[in-house]
C-alpha cells in the first residue's frame, strides 16, 4: 500500500515563497501542528546581527504582506534563528 502524502495548504506555500524572496539565502522549513495550523523555522545568517524582537517584527511583517488576516491565524509560530543559534555541527 502506498503511503499518502500531506500537501501543504496554499497559504503555507505562499508564506514560504514570501520569506524566501525577502530573506535571500534563508533556510525555511514548516511543520504541520494540527488541523490547519503550521509552524515555521527560519534560519538566516543576518539574524545573528538582530535581537529577537527585531527578527520577529521582520518575519511577521512579511507574513502580513503575503497573507490575508484569516490565514495569519493558521500560523502558530515563526521561529527565527541565526546560524550561531544552532548547535555546532548542524
Amino acid at each position: 500500500m502506498a503511503k499518502g502524502t500531506l500537501s501543504s495548504p496554499p497559504y503555507v506555500e505562499k508564506l514560504t515563497k514570501a520569506l524566501q524572496k525577502k530573506l535571500s539565502g534563508a533556510d525555511i522549513d514548516h511543520e504541520f501542528v494540527r488541523k490547519d495550523r503550521y509552524r515555521f523555522v527560519v534560519v538566516w545568517k543576518k539574524f545573528d546581527k538582530m535581537d529577537h524582537p527585531e527578527r520577529q517584527r521582520l518575519v511577521w511583517e512579511i507574513a502580513k504582506e503575503a497573507l490575508p488576516p484569516k490565514s495569519l491565524w493558521n500560523i502558530s509560530m515563526i521561529l527565527t534563528l541565526g546560524p550561531s543559534d544552532l548547535p555546532s555541527g548542524e
